[in-house]
């Protein structure tokens, strides 16, 4: 029994249980409750008798232990051997999530469960919570009092139930076993009503080919197939239906398809129809049958029909046709092709698919226990060893007998235990908890020695281990409970509709302060569960690792854009392809030690290490960083903890100033002086009137949003004394570019900009590197102390890494201001990261001098990315700033405005010409917004002679493109050839223009291409920087940046060029559903048309664009002044738009 349970030590076996009525005996960790005292002492209700002599016990402990035990007497709970397992089960997983699961030593385990685990304010488990935590689906924030089994205890039921072994003072926890089941909330069941609603919209399956659903296939396989005996063929079939041939521009190329009769009756002919035709195609017969006359098909006829195609653009061109017939007796029967003729350039050749599309497999997904063999995370990957030390400079490795001891890949010594995971930035890991030690020289596995390779001095590895931040807040690991993925994956069915309809009930309820933590981390679950069948899409197959000293190297293509998002200290899990179909499988959990262009440096067990040869091939799986998740989870606990529902449900003013006296500033901006909404922004955040509601600063785009928070700043800096600020925004460029603009008139010293670990710091701008947190002399960012940070009085973070500083637990009231910058890019639990537990709200009673909350942003402009159509649907998705202009009556617009004392409307734009503002404007802005009219040469208004342009003096290009939507491998993203040939055509004019035809010179990192898929990405960076001949040669040509709206949200080029890609109106149902591209998605133009200056091209299809209601107001201005050009288009009619629309959905591409 162990210490403080009753009779026995950890390692004896417990006394037989009371016998139960039936004479039989009872097991000891069945219904037999043991008193488990709440601290580790031995308990009075079943005093051990090795435990009570004095040859165990002084007397004097002995006396203090029977004093101590009388004293609680009947106080001390009793908890089963089953509580103590569950307890225990969370303690390792709460290990394994702060990344110690391999600590042994039993003293260190001790100290673990007291002062972190078992003291915790936000404690993972509590007997009396654990019902509700199972039924809810959420954690509960819990009392510091609450009385758990001790650490003895815990670890006997875990020995007890086989979960760990223990020898002396060394416990070691048995592998992890798991289940993994993942659940598609876009493929979640349904009711038959909701079945019913949908069966006409075309709803896509992330796992499953997106093109069409399993229905729309069957309606096309049943229109295409050949009935009796009748066949449509072509020399240019492609299968499924689709005929495809090439053409040249210029020249008519004609293609013959033969009506054949294989039957042994005849069959008649009634007509070939096209029923929607590119007017680049003709159709011709002999005898009529496209106008309709009847022609009889004897057994073993043939009929051809000719297709005709001629074209001066390059593109796709297309047309559905269909063949009638009848039979007597029979009933009429048709048979359908898809014709498509293609004009394509070289460049267009070599820019098509490198292999053939195939659709994501879900049955890759197939549920399997596993077992983990965990890896070395950085931060155990430690100095000495020259396999150890990265590439640093080239010198010789050693050789054996020139260092210390050989180094054994199998063991590594621990050196000391830190904090449980302190908090990176950005959705990085990064951060380590343990510091490891291996001594040695490079010898190979065997005992050889390996070829010498370049490698470093012997010096410590930059690591993240300088770490005296505080951590007084500890970070639960909010793990979503396995009743949810099963809510999800057996929808509202009978079995689970109590589960489901209480989940839902949640969700639709208003968000309020009575369930602001359950709802949202109940969103917070669900977007963690859909993450998690979502990075199941960069799973890897029988891929191959090298191996670099005591590393592997995995090849993984596009992690260089975050396809998908690796940061050091992550870590993945791989398994050896030839066990895939074995049970339990067994994987090794690999941790990224570094990123370098598109390789992945793992540390992984030595027991992978020992049997690994170059070129074994793995089966990978990715995973994401929980972090960002963890901390949103506390804040949204935090929130309500702390009293804060004044400030984000708030009511009203309390009109008390924080500024004595007439407020007169002295402009650090004095352009600010001539703009009257950035004053009175600035004005009522120094005098914090608005308190204890937030302040919001709605910038739409170019009006100075982020000039006027950084000038807000530098007054509350001037002006309060004792004013202490955090500045934080959701991402490191927008915490960087605050930081740059502050230190432009605050002294370095005042400033501080933390930093996550995960961040690599050559990515770091070279001016804020003096007061940021990395430290040049041990190569390595710093977390400082709490006592150490007040000496600064603005601190800069992102709002990830803002919960360090929570973790830290600062005075009440420390904090005076808190500025959140594009405060709309970030969902509202992450936007509380900086606030609950770091800003004290006003209360006019007993905290009159409370903090001022200051929000920045556009609510017009893109939010979050999420992943979860539960989440999204259920506000998620909507940001704190969104929230609060949408749902407050204190934010909200009136006749006269909005009020100033709560919010001020930026409405001077100083970026964009006026002619590329006037839509945006008018379709997001209520026409408020005016270009600022400049003094000096003018920017914008360079282009508006450009030679190319359509119409002189009108600075934007629509050029029309009947493009085709193309895909490749098994990447899902879409590419449109043809669009990418304009874009070239475009950048040649621009870059090679050298002050001709009415362009200006213009270099390329002053040019900004955007397009809203990934692949299509890709496909224009390879062109211009190594296809075209002439782009190709051209100097910083890789300083052009290619990327999607997101890429490009808070930043402006002189010229954009747009590639919407969408060609074929079929996907548009895909992208509402996924929030995909351009289309049913206005947010994504709004940002992509205003980060132009002076000049706007845009190419797409608009027969495809026009069927949105906001691209088609664009393209009608264009035409309307004079500005579009490229393929000819005119308006459909709502029946044949109608028409086109149902044959795209019937069709499938190939």
């Amino acid at each position: 029994m162990p210490r403080g349970c009753g009779a026995g030590g950890a390692g004896r076996e417990p006394p037989p249980a009371p016998p139960a009525p039936d004479g039989r005996a009872r097991r000891a960790h069945g219904p037999f409750r043991f008193r488990f005292s709440v601290r580790d002492r031995p308990s009075p209700a079943q005093p051990s008798p090795a435990r009570a002599s004095p040859a165990h016990l002084s007397p004097a402990r002995l006396g203090a232990a029977q004093h101590s035990s009388a004293r609680l007497g009947s106080a001390m709970p009793r908890f089963s051997v089953a509580e103590a397992r569950r307890c225990g089960d969370q303690f390792v997983q709460f290990l394994r999530d702060t990344g110690r699961e391999q600590e042994s030593r039993r003293d260190a385990l001790r100290s673990i469960y007291n002062q972190e685990f078992r003291g915790s304010r936000l404690c993972p488990w509590q007997p009396s919570c654990a019902l509700a935590h199972a039924e809810t689906s959420l954690p509960r924030l819990c009392r510091t009092d609450t009385k758990m089994p001790n650490f003895s205890c815990v670890l006997y039921a875990l020995r007890m139930s086989h979960r760990a072994q223990v020898h002396g003072e060394s416990v070691h926890f048995k592998k992890e076993k798991r289940r993994v089941v993942v659940a598609d909330q876009y493929r979640r069941p349904r009711t038959s009503a909701e079945a019913l609603a949908s069966a006409s919209a075309s709803g896509q399956q992330p796992s499953s080919d997106p093109q069409m659903p399993q229905s729309r296939a069957k309606k096309w396989a049943e229109f295409i197939r050949g009935k009796h005996g009748v066949e449509i063929v072509s020399e240019h079939d492609q299968g499924n239906g689709y005929i495809r041939f090439p053409v040249v521009l210029g020249e008519p190329r004609t293609v013959t398809i033969l009506v054949q009769n294989r039957g042994v009756e005849a069959v008649t002919l009634r007509r070939c129809q096209p029923l929607q035709q590119s007017r680049e195609l003709s159709f011709t017969d002999e005898q009529g049958a496209m106008q309709g006359r009847f022609l009889l098909l004897h057994p073993g006829g043939t009929y051809p029909v000719q297709v005709q195609c001629l074209t001066t653009c390059n593109g796709y061109f297309h047309a559905v046709v269909v063949f009638e017939f009848t039979k007597e007796p029979d009933e009429p029967f048709s048979i359908r092709r898809y014709i498509a003729a293609v004009a394509e350039s070289q460049l267009a050749k070599d820019l098509g698919p490198s292999a053939p599309f195939q659709p994501y497999q879900a049955s890759l997904q197939r549920p399997v226990t596993v077992v983990t063999e965990d890896g070395i995370p950085p931060d155990r990957y430690v100095a000495g060893s020259p396999a150890a030390i990265p590439h640093r400079g080239p010198q010789l490795a050693l050789q054996p007998g020139q260092g210390s001891a050989p180094w054994d890949p199998a063991v590594w010594h621990p050196r000391t235990v830190l904090h449980p995971r302190a908090m990176a930035g950005d959705g990085g890991v990064g951060d380590t908890l343990l510091a490891g030690a291996m001594g040695g020289c490079s010898q190979g596995w065997g005992g050889k020695p390996s070829p010498a390779v370049p490698v470093a001095p012997l010096s410590p590895l930059p690591s993240s281990l300088k770490n005296e931040l505080e951590r007084e807040i500890p970070l639960g690991t909010y793990q979503y409970p396995k009743s949810l993925k099963d809510t999800i994956l057996l929808g509202p069915n009978a079995r689970a509709s109590s589960s489901w309809a209480a989940m839902r009930s949640l969700l639709e309820s208003p968000l309020q302060a009575g369930n602001y933590q359950q709802k949202f981390q109940l969103l917070l679950h669900l977007e963690e569960i859909q993450m998690e069948v979502d990075i199941r899409r960069y799973d890897m197959q029988d891929v191959p690792m090298v191996q670099d000293r005591a590393l592997l190297v995995l090849d993984v293509p596009g992690v260089a854009e975050n396809r998908p998002s690796v940061l050091k200290g992550d870590h993945l899990f791989a398994h050896l392809s030839s066990e895939r179909d074995r049970s339990p499988l067994v994987q090794y959990k690999g941790y990224v030690h570094g990123v370098e262009l598109e390789k992945v440096r793992l540390g992984f067990s030595s027991k992978l290490l020992k049997k690994f040869v170059n070129n074994l091939r793995f089966d990978v799986t990715f995973t994401f960083s929980r972090l960002p998740l963890q901390v949103q989870h506390r804040a949204a606990a935090l929130a309500m903890q702390r009293g804060l529902s004044s400030l984000l449900f708030p009511s009203a003013s309390c009109h008390k100033s924080l500024f004595t006296g007439t407020f007169q500033p002295r402009w650090f901006d004095r352009k600010l002086q001539a703009n009257e909404e950035q004053c009175r922004a600035v004005t009522h955040i120094v005098t914090g009137m608005s308190r204890p509601a937030p302040y919001l600063i709605f910038g739409p785009p170019g009006t100075g949003k982020t000039v006027t928070l950084v000038e807000a700043i530098k007054q509350v800096w001037t002006c309060f004394k004792d004013a202490q600020i955090l500045a934080c925004a959701p991402s490191n460029s927008a915490a960087d570019l605050l930081c740059q603009r502050l230190i432009k008139d605050i002294a370095p010293r005042y400033v501080y900009r933390l930093i996550a670990s995960s961040r690599n710091y050559q990515e770091v701008p070279a001016d804020i590197r003096p007061c940021c947190n990395w430290d040049d002399k041990q190569s390595c960012y710093v977390y400082p102390s709490k006592e150490h940070l007040g000496r600064y009085r603005i601190l800069i973070t992102t709002l990830v890494t803002a919960g360090r500083l929570a973790s830290a637990n600062f005075p009440p009231g420390f904090f005076s201001h808190v500025f959140i910058d594009e405060c709309g890019q970030a969902v509202e639990p992450e936007s509380m990261v900086a606030i609950a537990g770091l800003l004290t709200a006003m209360d006019q009673k007993t905290n009159p001098n409370g903090g001022q909350l200051v929000l920045a942003g556009d609510p017009q402009q893109l939010g979050p990315v999420l992943r979860s159509p539960l989440a999204v649907e259920h506000g998620l998705g909507t940001s704190l700033l969104e929230r609060l202009m949408l749902h407050n009556p204190l934010y909200k617009k009136s006749s006269g405005g909005y009020d100033p004392q709560f919010v001020t409307k930026l409405l001077w734009n100083y970026r964009s010409h006026e002619a590329i503002l006037r839509i945006p404007n008018e379709l997001f802005y209520d026409s408020e917004l005016k270009a600022c009219k400049s003094d000096e040469l003018d920017v914008r208004s360079l282009y508006c002679a450009w030679e190319e342009l359509p119409k002189k003096g009108f600075p934007i290009i629509f050029h029309g493109v009947c493009g085709e939507d193309r895909r490749e491998a098994k990447s899902p993203s879409f590419f449109n050839t043809a669009e990418i040939e304009v874009l070239v055509h475009y950048l040649k004019k621009l870059l090679q223009s050298r002050g001709k035809g009415g362009c200006p010179s213009v270099s390329p990192k002053e040019v900004g291409i955007i397009s809203p898929y990934r692949k299509q990405v890709e496909k224009i960076r390879k062109a211009i920087t190594s296809l075209d001949p002439v782009l190709r040669t051209l100097p910083d040509i890789r300083l052009l940046k290619v990327g999607s709206v997101e890429e490009f949200q808070g930043q402006e080029r002189r010229v954009i060029l747009i590639s919407t890609v969408r060609s074929c109106s079929e996907y548009l149902q895909l992208d509402q559903t996924f929030k995909l591209g351009f289309l049913k998605n206005p947010k994504r133009l709004n940002v992509a048309i205003t980060r132009a200056k002076a000049l706007l091209i845009v190419v797409g299809n608009p027969a495809v664009l026009s069927k949105d209601h906001h691209w088609q107001r664009f393209l009608r201005y264009c035409r309307e002044e004079g500005g579009y050009t490229g393929y000819p288009y005119e308006d459909e009619s709502p029946a044949e738009d109608g028409l086109a629309a149902d044959l795209h959905a019937l069709r499938l591409s190939n």
